[in-house]
């Protein structure tokens, strides 16, 4: 693959300087220039005996601070399953922010003695008593060519194995075929006083990724979990994408 067959912006700008798999920093930017929403959130960069102080101090200080409540995660190549390694806390104030700043970075060295932290990102919580966490991604099929796949999501997704797939590029019928078909589909719908997710959200969501898919063929594997939607918005809240 050359660097000039790559459409996506930021993918190329990634791509030139080495880099193959994506974490959350990074996949949103590929995401966003696609037009799938996001959650606003600051990333900045990690510095060895760095008190929990100064880094707060700097992630207040930018104009895309989300605000509490938020959530604070480490960044590093290293780990893929933040929530397994204990390197995500939410937080609803500076002195929880401060404790679990501390926490989340002793975490991250306990998970992997030689672990590379690049950063650290405060994210703004897009959850609500009506949101639901879905599975929107891709792979790359060697018989069937790049599928896109839609399913219920969250830490428990391996458990669920709840997920269905379709070619690229796909339709609005395809949407509505995939989630009729998830064996949790009465999640999606209204339940326990929950109103149901808006489905022309999850729709455009995922048109835009088969979009992405189809104009850059280099992505090879892209996960995005938890993809948050409720009755009136979605977002792409972790993503990791590995391109070729």
């Amino acid at each position: 693959m050359g660097v000039s067959d790559v459409k996506s912006k930021a993918l190329r700008e990634l791509y030139e300087k080495g880099v193959r798999v994506l974490g959350e920093s990074e996949s949103r930017k590929v995401l966003e220039e696609y037009g799938i929403p996001c959650p606003k959130t600051v990333v900045i960069g990690y510095e060895e005996g760095r008190k929990a102080e100064e880094y707060l101090r700097e992630l207040k200080s930018s104009s895309d601070w989300p605000d509490y409540p938020l959530f604070l995660k480490i960044v590093s190549p290293d780990i893929i399953h933040k929530s397994d390694a204990g390197v995500v806390k939410r937080v609803v104030s500076d002195d929880e922010a401060l404790m679990a700043i501390e926490t989340i970075i002793k975490n991250a060295k306990r998970y992997k003695a030689d672990v590379r932290i690049n950063g650290i990102l405060a994210s703004q919580d897009v959850s609500s008593p009506e949101t639901r966490e879905l599975l929107l991604g891709a792979v790359y099929n060697e018989h069937f060519g790049h599928l896109i796949s839609l399913g219920i999501g969250g830490v428990l997704v391996e458990v669920y194995k709840d997920a269905e797939f379709r070619a690229i590029p796909i339709t609005e019928s395809d949407v509505h075929s995939m989630v009729s078909r998830l064996k949790g589909k009465a999640l999606l719908g209204q339940f326990r006083g929950m109103r149901p997710i808006n489905m022309n959200v999850l729709i455009d969501a995922a048109l835009k990724l088969s979009k992405m898919i189809e104009e850059n063929p280099e992505i090879r594997e892209i996960d995005i979990n938890p993809f948050i939607i409720g009755p009136e918005r979605g977002f792409a809240v972790d993503a990791r994408i590995r391109v070729e």
